[in-house]
């Protein structure tokens, strides 16, 4: 069995490669081989850095040049990516039977979305790479959360308050769309083997039917916003903390 280091190591190596672009295959294929390594290097009394030679970030970065990069897959994600973005972005409003489309929102929805997919990117691969424990795995998080957050409520305001729309869809268009990025959060949780996708929409949008069909005050619903948000976070650390006593045991 491997030591507790040893997994996060091959853990964090993985999430590197993956969010490089490798190819799966190649990358499974490495941490088997070296999960081998490790455990009869372990029996020998040896660290982590005797097994590789060097420090674990110059490691990976040996590998990440010496692998080939998976654009075949790269270019099969990116539709999911900005599928999946799109239906975040305009089901609030659809919900609330305010959705509209204005110019600045056409163009700047895509470059938001790309530049916060290298925001989080950036931030898995230095979580690899510099080994972060769970304490600063979860606070970089929330920083890179709430960068690519801010980045999309300035678009969002920013074209509402400067630029008129050009298209105002109507009740049933409205619902359609709810139903649609309903079925995509439905498709993505099955694709990606998670609840996230499903659970994170739900306390995001659950506010908005109730202050669109509820007799609930603005306080009230922003009061169970809040705790809904307040509940996800609690239940995120719970599990990273859980996870990292397993770890230490």
């Amino acid at each position: 069995m491997l030591s507790a280091k040893s997994e996060t190591f091959i853990e964090n190596l993985r999430l590197y490669l993956v969010t490089s672009g490798k190819k799966e295959k190649e990358i499974n294929e490495l941490t088997e081989e070296l999960e081998v390594h490790l455990i009869e290097a372990e029996k020998d009394g040896k660290n982590i850095e005797e097994i590789i030679d060097c420090t674990p970030e110059q490691y990976m970065n040996s590998l990440k040049k010496e692998m080939d990069t998976d654009v075949k897959s790269l270019t099969k994600y990116l539709p999911i990516f900005f599928t999946g973005v799109a239906a975040y972005f305009i089901m609030g409003p659809a919900i609330r039977g305010e959705l509209t489309f204005n110019i600045v929102q056409v163009i700047g929805f895509p470059l938001t979305a790309i530049t916060g997919l290298l925001i989080y990117v950036l931030f898995l691969q230095q979580a690899g790479k510099k080994q972060f424990s769970t304490k600063t795995f979860f606070l970089f998080g929330m920083v890179a959360s709430a960068s690519v957050t801010i980045l999309f409520i300035l678009l969002l305001l920013g074209s509402t308050l400067f630029v008129e729309p050009f298209y105002a869809a109507s009740p049933t268009v409205n619902w359609i769309i709810v139903a649609v990025c309903s079925c995509i959060f439905i498709l993505l949780a099955v694709w990606s083997k998670t609840w996230l996708t499903i659970w994170i929409p739900a306390i995001l949008f659950i506010p908005d039917f109730l202050y669109r069909f509820s007799n609930f005050s603005d306080n009230a619903i922003l009061i169970i916003g809040m705790a809904m948000f307040v509940s996800m976070f609690i239940m995120i650390i719970l599990s990273l903390f859980l996870k990292n006593k397993k770890l230490s045991v």
